[in-house]
């Protein structure tokens, strides 16, 4: 996956039917200049930091391409480098790493493989994966090249044919030093999309003994999941199988595939940008030749919007989804959502047969230790309160508890239980001295889902189900502008809210009875 420009244009040329240049990742483009967020400080969610990276760069976090291997996560991601650098840089979205034993200490490797040039398929680097055979590790990856005088020689008058997309990779034996694997270029085969064919993901499939590569592509117009197979990454002999049989997928693309199996099912996770539910979907399947179909309930997603382009990895034990918190341009909650951003990190796991739950990692729930009681500031409305236990009453008028401002790394806990499935229950942030807030999760059991908005316009939102008077833990884990709500282990909401630090903050309702037990704010 690239950057999302890249396919907004893509569905305008699609549904508009006009032709132009595809700008977005040029040097030709003059790309608006992101100025500097310095209020941001992150513990949890880190983005690249000039004062850890060796070689002085900083930037932004896109897709991230996780592997596991020697006891840590090798965290390899897409670099987004601030808007001065890539107007003067030969290209885009080389792929720098992190590494991290837990998922809360974070080392920043700076560059792995770097960005080719405007005559080479890499002009910019999008997604990939890694896989090791033998002694050797094998990075396949995305190679993006839409610049004019690099897709004009597609004619039968030039020895090579090039295309906007195509796969490539690298190779290492330390995990450090890559060298790219010169003459190896996977293009998209006839009846398939030559421009928007990216994102392989390659694994040992046991099912089958065989390695597996996934390529996101489109067959007339729609999205597909393309099989390669091998016996052997090493003899670059990849063989097309055809496409991934997923009955239920209507999509223009499905970005940044990936396959896990928990105990005697298959998942396979997917990113999509531009239906009505945007973001990481799964599906489940008891064979990875499929059928993948959708969990039984019709809710595929674990996490809504700002949680995009979620790859997984395992320890070996426990799963991990890691994807990235779209910024804001400028940096601002009015601003424009923005490619790259902050690495997120979930822990997945199966519940029933055919449900992923999902919840923070341990070590990330065992930095907050220091539990106090949320402060009480102000109320609008029936609200009550037995020592951190409130009954709020919007039964009859909407009625709001305030509580002190939010500062730093800290965690808001404690369980909610909502009277009946007619009216609306939120927590809101940046909250003013009237007890409205200009950023509001919302939990809307009559839709079945949580829905985040800003000043009244729907950012973000995750499916889930409530029941009338069941109580539901939650707790937000909150770094610098990022905001994670988990909900009872079954789902979480990414939000990016730049106004919540040094504000207020507020939980209400409004045609329901909200009980909210144990309420606390839990620091490092």
């Amino acid at each position: 996956m690239l950057k999302r420009i890249d396919m907004g244009m893509k569905k305008f040329l699609i549904t508009g039917g006009m032709m132009f240049s595809l700008l977005g990742c040029s040097k030709e483009n003059t790309a608006t200049i992101v100025p500097p967020y310095t209020e941001d400080k992150f513990n949890i969610f880190p983005k690249a930091e000039s004062n850890v990276t060796p070689n002085g760069t900083t930037g932004w976090v896109g897709d991230v391409m996780p592997y596991y291997v020697n006891g840590q996560f090798e965290i390899f991601f897409l670099h987004d480098a601030p808007d001065k650098v890539k107007q003067s840089s030969a290209g885009e979205h080389d792929i720098h790493k992190f590494t991290s034993k837990n998922l809360l200490d974070f080392s920043y490797k700076g560059t792995q493989i770097a960005y080719g040039s405007r005559n080479t398929q890499d002009h910019l680097i999008g997604t990939g994966s890694m896989i090791k055979v033998g002694n050797t590790y094998y990075f396949y990856y995305t190679g993006h090249n839409g610049n004019s005088s690099w897709l004009q020689n597609s004619n039968a008058g030039w020895a090579e044919t090039h295309t906007r997309e195509a796969i490539m990779y690298a190779t290492s034996t330390d995990l450090n030093t890559w060298t790219k694997k010169e003459g190896f270029v996977l293009r998209a085969p006839g009846g398939y999309s030559n421009t928007d064919f990216r994102d392989p993901y390659v694994f040992y499939n046991d099912e089958f003994k065989e390695y597996w590569m996934l390529v996101s592509t489109q067959q007339g117009g729609k999205a597909v999941l393309l099989v390669y197979k091998t016996a052997d990454p090493s003899k670059d002999n990849w063989m097309l199988s055809g496409p991934l049989n997923i009955p239920e997928a209507d999509y223009l693309m499905m970005e940044c595939a990936d396959i896990h199996k928990i105990g005697g099912r298959y998942y396979l996770l997917f990113a999509e940008d531009w239906s009505n539910t945007p973001g990481t979907h799964y599906r489940v399947a008891t064979s990875t030749a499929g059928p993948w179909v959708k969990p039984a309930d019709g809710n595929d997603m674990f996490d809504g919007h700002q949680f995009y382009a979620g790859r997984g990895t395992t320890d070996g034990t426990n799963f991990f989804a890691l994807a990235w918190a779209h910024r804001r341009n400028p940096e601002n909650d009015n601003g424009t959502r923005t490619w790259g951003g902050n690495l997120i990190s979930h822990q997945f796991f199966a519940t029933g047969s055919d449900k992923l739950g999902v919840k923070s990692p341990e070590a990330v729930n065992a930095y907050f230790t220091k539990n106090v009681d949320a402060v009480a500031e102000a109320n609008t409305g029936a609200v009550t309160r037995t020592g951190s236990n409130y009954i709020i009453n919007g039964a009859a008028a909407a009625a709001t508890a305030t509580f002190a401002k939010i500062t730093g790394t800290t965690k808001l806990m404690g369980s909610l239980n909502i009277s009946n499935l007619t009216g609306t229950a939120w927590l809101g942030f940046n909250t003013a001295s009237n007890n409205s807030s200009t950023y509001a999760v919302k939990f809307e059991p009559a839709v079945n889902r949580i829905a985040a908005y800003n000043k009244g316009t729907e950012v973000t939102r995750v499916p889930f189900n409530f029941e009338a008077g069941k109580e539901y833990n939650f707790s937000v884990v909150i770094d610098g502008s990022v905001a994670v709500l988990y909900v009872n282990n079954q789902v979480a909401l990414t939000n990016r809210i730049y106004s919540l630090q040094n504000n207020a903050w507020s939980i209400g309702a409004d045609g329901v009875e909200l009980k909210v037990n144990n309420l606390r704010m839990v620091s490092h």
